[in-house]
């Protein structure tokens, strides 16, 4: 139980520094906000950039939690791989500033109904 709870601590650890690495890598491959941009412009950069990211997370948590468990056997590896991939994808996420600086403007500053998207 004790050891679990270590191997836990120690993949977690390992999974924030690859995380706080890569993830402004990826943010700063989009462009932040210009709200001079329209309405789609702006959709279609939030939805590629929602892609980018989810396919990079699932890169992730498949090759580090098979990395890790490599090196060092953990015994009850679904339940540190759901607890992992639940966190690295909150914190990965959380990282995207862009992103959420673009999903906030769409979504609060300037809502906009399904219709009026494509009357810009």
């Amino acid at each position: 139980m004790i050891r679990d709870i270590l191997l836990l601590c120690l993949v977690s650890i390992i999974y924030i520094f690859v995380l706080f690495f890569i993830a402004p890598l990826v943010d700063h491959a989009f462009t932040p906000l210009h709200k001079d941009e329209t309405n789609l412009e702006i959709f279609f950069e939030i939805i590629l950039q929602i892609l980018t990211v989810a396919t990079i997370w699932f890169i992730l948590n498949k090759y580090i939690n098979e990395f890790i468990n490599h090196f060092v056997k953990i015994k009850k590896m679904r339940s540190i791989e759901l607890s992992l991939s639940i966190v690295s994808g909150l914190m990965f996420v959380g990282l995207q500033t862009h992103l959420k600086s673009k999903l906030h403007y769409i979504s609060i500053e300037h809502p906009f109904r399904i219709i009026r998207i494509f009357n810009d």
